[in-house]
């Protein structure tokens, strides 16, 4: 089984800060790191590392920062014919509070360059896969293409709707699964997502513009599952929170390769579930990434 991931490649700048800073506030850092990321390059390098073929078609730049990146992914097993060098490298501004919680600035430099092209001159590896995880951090009209041609083709399509905005009905009603957290879920429906039965609610609503199936995660309180006939509450594993960056992407990512390991939709969900708890306890996004068998043997 085959995972292709269209979308973003960074380089985070990470700054760790007593506290996020508010509007108008200057304060110091403990240390700055720069870490590979990016929504898309995690995506593919989270699914790699828990035994996926996985593949990614997405652009660098000719600078330092790309080389770097790809070498990360290379080193990941990730399979790299579907990346471009032009422009500028992405990169991703992120401050980390001492309680695990981060904001995050995007410069999307060489992403902002995907095309429509771009993707057709690798339609074959669209054709060759079994799942195709997208993201918001490539141009959206590129999203939706890619979404359409997978449709076409039969594959399934997982959409983590992030970074959050108003999406067009034909993207919606192209992909089978999106998984937004409560703030996306949020954006995307207007609704309020304050309890489990209001997530419920505004995940039932989602359905209703076109995918088949929609899991919202909701930090500590794990995440909900729900189709258009059932809603399944998938606990969340308990640990001490250091970094949330990548945690989303490492669940959409985890939740992938259940499936393809033929688990169940909540299964899988759980697994997810337990990759993305094993990140948070760690800094940096793809630095934070388990191995399968880091996920198999740890013991929460």
């Amino acid at each position: 089984m085959k995972i292709v991931v269209v979308g973003s490649i960074n380089m985070d700048l990470v700054t760790h800060v007593q506290h996020l800073p508010k509007a108008g506030e200057t304060i110091s850092s403990h240390s700055f790191q720069l870490i590979p990321g990016g929504k898309g390059a995690n995506q593919a390098v989270a699914a790699a590392r828990l035994g996926a073929h996985v593949s990614m078609i997405g652009m660098v730049g000719s600078d330092e920062n790309g080389s770097i990146l790809l070498a990360g992914m290379s080193d990941s097993k990730v399979h790299l014919e579907g990346v471009s060098r032009q422009g500028t490298t992405g990169m991703a501004f992120i401050n980390v509070s001492d309680d695990g919680e981060n904001n995050i600035v995007l410069v999307p430099g060489a992403n902002a360059l995907v095309s429509v092209e771009h993707i057709e001159q690798n339609i074959a590896l669209l054709e060759q896969s079994d799942v195709i995880l997208l993201q918001l951090e490539i141009p959206l009209a590129v999203v939706s293409h890619v979404a359409k041609r997978a449709k076409e083709m039969g594959k399934l399509v997982i959409l983590n709707p992030a970074p959050a905005c108003e999406l067009p009905h034909e993207l919606l009603r192209a992909v089978h699964t999106v998984t937004p957290n409560e703030t996306e879920l949020e954006i995307l429906t207007g609704l309020p997502v304050r309890t489990i039965e209001e997530v419920q609610a505004a995940a039932r609503k989602l359905l209703e513009r076109g995918p088949q199936r929609v899991i919202v995660t909701i930090g500590e309180k794990g995440a909900l599952l729900v189709t258009a006939d059932k809603a399944s509450h998938i606990p969340a594993y308990s640990v001490e929170p250091v970094d949330t960056t990548a945690a989303g992407d490492s669940y959409t990512a985890a939740f992938a390769v259940g499936l393809t390991k033929g688990m169940s939709e909540e299964e899988a969900a759980s697994f997810a579930s337990k990759v993305a708890a094993i990140v948070v306890t760690k800094e940096g996004a793809q630095p934070s990434l388990p191995t399968l068998e880091e996920v198999n043997s740890y013991i929460f």
